[in-house]
């Protein structure tokens, strides 16, 4: 039982994920995805758990909802970027994520994607060929269930996933959302 957190680089990373990993996850994604032509019915279809991002009352709903899917077992995945770039590098990590393992008491498992951002690029529609590789990271668990262990653990998963990403960071980068 663990919360699955990974960058994000390429449309392709789910599909990635899903694949290499076992058993059903539940993706958490953006509230914009939602209302996409073709994006939107496949991820309903999936069970993804959507957060509105710029609305904190809503928001914060929606983490009670994801804190109740945590703490009922649920294999949730995250992409802490809350977004994906054309640009190679690690962006910033939102704080959700860790919020929802730190107040569950339940680790973080760091995923790294490489590959799918040179397959499938954010303003393309055909892939190329090319070789995907996943790396899953020891788990990290939490020191407490407080705002400051959420920072922790949040800094030490994107360390973990710098380290094996291969690209710049990009944490103090602003990326259109």
């Amino acid at each position: 039982h663990a919360l699955i957190v990974a960058n994000h680089s390429s449309y392709l990373d789910g599909a990635v994920l899903a694949a290499a990993l076992p058993s059903e996850l539940t993706f958490v994604a953006k509230q914009e995805l939602a209302s996409q032509t073709f994006a939107g019915p496949f991820l309903r279809r999936l069970g993804t758990l959507f957060v509105r991002r710029t609305d904190p009352q809503a928001g914060v709903l929606d983490t009670e909802a994801i804190l109740e899917a945590a703490r009922t077992h649920a294999r949730l995945v995250f992409f802490p970027e809350g977004t994906l770039s054309r640009m190679p590098g690690l962006l910033g990590f939102y704080l959700g994520a860790f919020l929802v393992a730190a107040r569950a008491a339940i680790p973080i498992v760091p995923v790294t994607i490489s590959g799918t951002r040179s397959i499938l690029r954010g303003d393309q529609w055909f892939p190329r060929r090319g070789r995907i590789l996943v790396r899953i990271s020891p788990q990290l668990m939490t020191d407490g269930t407080d705002f400051e262990a959420a920072l922790r653990l949040r800094d030490a998963a994107r360390s973990t996933i710098l380290a094996r990403c291969g690209e710049p960071d990009l944490a103090d980068e602003h990326v259109e959302l």
